[in-house]
C-alpha cells in the first residue's frame, strides 16, 4: 500500500513538473503602416516564469518600459505607440521589427528577433534569447560555453560567413548574448550597420565547447 501511494506521488510530481515546463502558445501580432511594419510571436499561454521574461525582453527589442501588465491587446497598443513615436522621429526612415519563436523544449524556449532601419543606409540588429523553463531566466553565454572568450571569439570567426566585421582577426569580436535553436548555437556580436548581428555555428562545431549540467546534458 504504501509503494502504491510513493508511485501515485511521484506520477503526480511529474505531472505537476511537465506541466511547469509545459510548451509554449504563440499568436502572430502584425502591423503594417506607411513607415513601420511589424511582425511579433507573442506568447499567449505555456510557463509562466518563461512568459514573463520573454515579454520584458520583448519591451527591450522594441526599446519601450515594460507596462504593469501585457496582455496581447495591451501589445498591440503598444506596438501602435512604437509606430507613431518611430514616424514622428524619423520622417525619412522605414522600420521593419520581425520577432519569431524559432526553438522550444522541455527545458528552453528561444525567441530571435530582427530590426531593420532603412534611409540612406539600411541599420540591421538581431538578438536571440533563450529563456529556461526552471526559473524564467535568459541564458547568458556561459552558462552555454564551458571554453573561454577567446575559443567562442574563434567559433564566431569561422561561422561569420558574410557577416561584415570590419576587422581582421576575432580578437575584436565582442561576445553579446547567446542561445540555442535546433542544430545550431547562436551568438551576438559587433558587424558594420549593426546593433548586433547573429553569428551562428553549426551544433557539431559547437559541441566539443559546450557546458553540461548534472545529468551529463547540455543545458
Amino acid at each position: 500500500m504504501k509503494n502504491c501511494c510513493l508511485i501515485n506521488l511521484l506520477l503526480l510530481l511529474f505531472a505537476l513538473s511537465t506541466e511547469a515546463r509545459g510548451f509554449m502558445d504563440t499568436k502572430k501580432i502584425t502591423l503594417r503602416e506607411n513607415k513601420f511594419e511589424a511582425e511579433v510571436d507573442f506568447p499567449t499561454s505555456g510557463n509562466a516564469e518563461a512568459m514573463a521574461q520573454v515579454k520584458l525582453w520583448l519591451c527591450d527589442v522594441l526599446d519601450v518600459d515594460a507596462p504593469p501588465r501585457m496582455r496581447e491587446s495591451d501589445f498591440r497598443d503598444m506596438l501602435l505607440r512604437c509606430c507613431g513615436s518611430f514616424e514622428e522621429e524619423h520622417q525619412d526612415s522605414k522600420r521593419k521589427v520581425e520577432i519569431v519563436r524559432t526553438y522550444e523544449d522541455a527545458d528552453i524556449v528561444t525567441f530571435e528577433s530582427t530590426v531593420t532601419d532603412r534611409d540612406s543606409v539600411t541599420w540591421t540588429t538581431e538578438d536571440c534569447a533563450t529563456f529556461s523553463k526552471r526559473d524564467g531566466h535568459r541564458l547568458t553565454p556561459n552558462e552555454i560555453f564551458k571554453c573561454d572568450e577567446k575559443q567562442i571569439k574563434q567559433l564566431m570567426w569561422n561561422s561569420r560567413d558574410d557577416i561584415p566585421t570590419g576587422m581582421e582577426r576575432p580578437d575584436g569580436l565582442i561576445i553579446a548574448n547567446a542561445g540555442y535553436i535546433d542544430g545550431w548555437v547562436i551568438v551576438i556580436g559587433p558587424a558594420e550597420n549593426s546593433g548586433g548581428r547573429a553569428y551562428r555555428i553549426r551544433y557539431q562545431t559547437a559541441e566539443p565547447y559546450l557546458k553540461k549540467g548534472l545529468n551529463g546534458e547540455y543545458y
